[in-house]
């Protein structure tokens, strides 16, 4: 065992001398050793390089059942490991080079073979920098509660882009939080919250990365998802986390500080935004869909009404407007407000995200904040924004 052992670290050296390694796996976890076990939960490591200023190093990624750990190590610290967990923790180990594959195997009586396998198309080589994923969430058990990732623990392939939106939107709902002067108790309205992939998201983040006390509820029309919701919300022990049947528009959400709704209809947005505001929210994201009410009175005056000549233009125009002079009506509201893309429109359409924070502001600003409003609406010929509507402005 301890040559065929040694052999595989002395190729594996070799090869990291002369950068021609493409990844290595270590698995098949021996269950039936008991003894020398540098942590029993870990059910394979994946290795890969990368560049540092320092030099080449390995960067190990640990996988657990629920989660994975990566460390980084040099050549000499990964032979150690290599030593410790071969032919004990684990009876296989694969070296992948750009010519040739190394295959270590150990059976459960501890005797061992390499085996070398040559291949016709050598393997790229790609030395990635040490500049992490900045994920929020990684395998979590309310990810695999609802399927975004394997019983297993592998992100599901139809499910990446989904993967990919919790994680920006965490990170965005991370830097509002930071810049409000919310501390403790968050009381979290999420209005439309379909499915909860983003309401179980943003209740994990805030109990177990924040260590912060939550309550937050999904409202959603549909009774089905309500209810499974519900179920899933119970078996992920989220206590503070609830989901009831309703509408944006019925919903009493008095006592709420953080107010969510995300890809709701026209102006169901805005029915939204009026919640926020009259409850004096001091966090309010929207990622708006579906603008009508503004495209139907849209007539721009003078040379401005080239815009409105090609249909996909004015549909546009009509989406810009809409989401401009809300965000100007929160500003008027004292609310701090961004405007930005939500994710890549490869991964949805409905990519633009408004985040508002109160600061407060002066009754002067606020008047100036109106009129700079009806200005813009006078250019393009709109009467009325369904927000100032719902505010009483009009």
């Amino acid at each position: 065992m301890e040559n065929k052992l040694i052999q595989f670290i002395t190729v594996f050296s070799e090869s990291f001398e002369n950068n021609i390694i493409s990844k290595i796996t270590i698995s098949f976890k021996n269950k039936e050793n008991s003894e020398n076990i540098i942590d029993n939960e870990i059910k394979a490591i994946y290795i890969k390089l990368f560049a540092t200023k320092e030099g080449v190093k390995l960067s190990f990624n640990f996988r657990y059942p629920t989660k994975d750990i990566t460390k980084n190590y040099t050549l000499e610290e990964a032979k150690e490991l290599f030593n410790n967990l071969l032919g004990k923790q684990f009876l296989q180990a694969d070296l992948f080079l750009t010519h040739a594959s190394y295959h270590l195997i150990f059976d459960k009586k501890g005797k061992s073979k390499l085996v070398t396998k040559e291949i016709e198309a050598p393997r790229k080589i790609e030395l990635s920098h040490n500049k992490a994923k900045n994920r929020m969430v990684e395998d979590t058990p309310f990810l695999r509660l609802l399927g975004v990732y394997s019983a297993e623990g592998k992100l599901k392939t139809d499910k990446q882009d989904k993967f990919i939106q919790i994680n920006k939107y965490l990170e965005f709902f991370s830097q509002a939080i930071q810049s409000s002067n919310l501390k403790d108790d968050f009381v979290i309205a999420d209005m439309g919250s379909g499915k909860g992939y983003l309401t179980f998201a943003m209740y994990d983040y805030i109990t177990r990365t924040l260590g912060k006390k939550a309550k937050v509820s999904g409202i959603e029309y549909r009774q089905d998802m309500v209810d499974l919701c519900n179920q899933l919300a119970q078996k992920a022990e989220f206590s503070g986390l609830s989901f009831r049947q309703g509408t944006i528009e019925k919903s009493n959400i008095d006592d709420t500080n953080v107010l969510i709704a995300l890809h709701a209809c026209d102006t169901a947005t805005d029915e939204a935004i009026f919640k926020g505001i009259n409850s004096h929210s001091q966090l309010i994201m929207v990622a708006p869909c579906c603008h009508k009410q503004i495209r139907k009175q849209i007539k721009p005056q003078g040379e401005l009404s080239l815009l409105t000549k090609f249909g996909i233009l004015e549909e546009r125009l009509s989406e810009n407007l809409t989401d401009l002079i809300r965000s100007l009506i929160l500003e008027a509201c004292g609310y701090q407000t961004k405007v930005f893309e939500f994710i890549n429109s490869e991964h949805t359409p409905k990519n633009l995200m408004i985040t508002a924070v109160f600061k407060g502001i002066s009754e002067e600003k606020k008047t100036q904040k109106i009129d700079e409003i009806n200005a813009l609406k006078a250019q393009f010929g709109i009467e009325f924004h369904y927000l100032e509507k719902l505010l009483g402005w009009l």
